[in-house]
């Protein structure tokens, strides 16, 4: 019998930012025996990856249809390059693939539609498409990039995406770090933001961070984590032993794509993905707060480094 693939979650193209010339990553992660957090190195190849979580027709899906793609779009970024007009599109698709396909967001869609008897499979399972409407929730948001302070870094968790809230709210911002000095963020917008595709390539903003902002996105990057996450071996040190080893997975990433909700659904939205961690975890979640993260417009006193354009 042909064993299922080792499903990479987090594409081996992503971690490689993070890994040393060994290419290995140090990975913080629950220990389930000890009942702690500990941390290890790992190879990038090897992190990010279960075995059994897609089908061999989604796996070569993800590959050929959207990897293959991305890769150069992802290189670009780190090179503060800026994709045109069908790399905006590709590189939301990429963003929104990176929400469905983590083991957290599966394992409560796998429950939910347990619980609701669905059965019907998606049609583009994981890997979305590049015209989906969705997609124009990120391609009509200002972009920026932040860059973290000489003394700071980002970490990528195997929730490589925090996602304040519903992609359909204005408020909502999407935080993605794309190696430890840079992190992308699509925006929050106002209240007449209507989600388009825009004409062009509108401009991509860049904003050094304080010391300390990058921090505070990692404590919600490893808060909103599953299992683990990853970082650069030389940036490890008291902070990161101290924030992951108490934030860790503590309220992992909600499954926002479950729902699109209206606005005048939001509040009935957000209790039932509330619930429906709840119940697939048997953990009595709070409500859902993105402190500090939501809303981010950008901000008049941060220092502009990173370039617009190449």
């Amino acid at each position: 019998m042909t064993k299922p693939p080792l499903s990479h979650y987090s594409p081996r193209f992503a971690n490689r930012p993070w890994a040393n010339e060994k290419s290995e990553l140090l990975c913080y992660y629950k220990d389930v025996h000890r009942g702690d957090v500990q941390k290890k190195p790992e190879g990038a190849k090897q992190w990010g990856r279960q075995r059994g979580l897609y089908t061999w027709k989604v796996e070569r899906a993800l590959t050929e249809d959207l990897e293959n793609a991305v890769a150069p779009i992802y290189a670009g970024f780190c090179e503060y390059r800026e994709p045109d007009a069908s790399g905006r599109r590709i590189w939301a698709q990429h963003l929104m693939s990176q929400l469905i396909r983590t083991p957290t967001f599966m394992r409560y869609e796998k429950a939910i539609r347990r619980k609701l008897n669905i059965t019907e499979e998606p049609v583009h399972d994981r890997v979305g498409c590049e015209h989906c409407m969705d997609l124009a929730c990120v391609t009509s948001r200002d972009w920026a990039v932040l860059q973290a302070h000489p003394d700071d870094h980002f970490v990528r968790g195997d929730n490589p995406v925090f996602l304040t809230g519903f992609i359909e709210r204005p408020e909502t911002s999407l935080y993605y770090p794309i190696s430890p000095r840079l992190c992308f963020v699509a925006c929050s917008m106002g209240e007449d933001w209507i989600p388009r595709y825009p004409e062009g390539t509108p401009p991509i903003r860049g904003y050094r961070l304080h010391k300390g902002g990058a921090h505070m996105i990692n404590f919600y990057l490893a808060r909103s984590a599953e299992e683990s996450l990853v970082l650069s071996s030389e940036d490890d040190g008291n902070i990161a032993e101290t924030m992951f080893g108490d934030v860790l997975g503590v309220y992992p990433q909600p499954p926002f794509p479950l729902h699109t909700p209206r606005p005048d659904e939001m509040p009935q939205a957000y209790t039932s993905i509330r619930k429906s961690m709840s119940f697939t975890d048997q953990i009595d979640y709070p409500d859902w707060r993105p402190g500090e993260l939501e809303p981010f417009r950008g901000s008049a006193s941060s220092t502009r480094t990173v370039p617009s354009s190449a």
